[in-house]
């Protein structure tokens, strides 16, 4: 069944994305971005995290709730590490799901894996979820190291479970999310902020592609592409290719043998 957002639905998915990138930058996401979708995704509190699958660990883990913003950093504080977490964690379908097929794009409903009667008898759920209040939930999944997870957890305690209306204002928020994640970490790090072609172009740098290329792509001049270069490394001070994407894009790798060094021509 087709699924239509409202204007007022497509206005707010952009407040998201400009609350976001103007409120203050924490170590975790912007709280005005969660303010703003919990106003476009009715829910009783969400979570923003990040998990150390390999360590076992929570790095960052901020909730917004009717309770008020919690954010806590490195474990500090963390029910999550009580013994058994983790054993049900890798067990509970949802959650698992993305580590199991490396899909980070669909946005995924308790509903899609269990009916209400398993869901209650997964141990997850019975032992920490249900507990916790917790009935419905809707998972996205943001890009990560090897090895860890970044995830938006939403949840309603009681109501209606979310539906496709729901499902498809994050698919279409999710990737600028990410952005606003990166943005923040950004203007933590003191890094100058690129426009969203520089960016771009930077991007597909990082895929080792050059200037040609680049303007294919883009479709643009190769001197186009030579002159975002040469204010890229101007903005940021990075004086080759390799230095401006981890400076600018941590989260992506660039072969050095790709590099081309500081040489806007390439």
């Amino acid at each position: 069944m087709a699924t239509n957002l409202s204007e007022r639905d497509l206005r707010a998915l952009l407040r998201v994305a400009d609350d976001g990138r103007q409120d203050e930058p924490t170590d975790a996401m912007p709280w005005a971005a969660l303010d703003a979708l919990r106003a476009l995704v009715p829910c009783d509190s969400m979570v923003f995290k990040e998990l150390d699958v390999t360590s076992e660990q929570v790095p960052v883990f901020q909730t917004l709730a009717d309770g008020g913003r919690r954010l806590e950093l490195d474990g500090e504080g963390d029910s999550r590490e009580n013994d058994g977490f983790w054993q049900l964690r890798r067990e509970f379908l949802p959650c698992n799901y993305p580590d199991r097929t490396g899909d980070l794009n669909s946005i995924t409903l308790w509903s899609d894996f269990y009916t209400a009667r398993d869901l209650r008898n997964a141990p997850m759920f019975a032992e920490i979820y249900g507990p916790q209040g917790h009935r419905f939930s809707l998972l996205v999944s943001l890009p990560a190291p090897f090895g860890q997870t970044r995830r938006m957890q939403i949840w309603r305690d009681g109501g209606r479970d979310f539906d496709e209306r729901d499902r498809l204002v994050l698919q279409l928020i999710r990737p600028h999310l990410h952005e606003i994640y990166l943005d923040a970490k950004r203007r933590r790090a003191g890094i100058p902020r690129l426009t969203r072609r520089e960016l771009d172009v930077l991007r597909l740098v990082a895929e080792g592609l050059g200037n040609a290329d680049i303007a294919r792509r883009l479709f643009i001049s190769v001197g186009t592409v030579r002159k975002h270069l040469e204010h890229i490394f101007d903005r940021t001070g990075a004086r080759t290719r390799v230095k401006a994407v981890a400076l600018v894009l941590p989260h992506l790798v660039l072969d050095p043998a790709n590099d081309g060094g500081g040489d806007p021509d390439r």
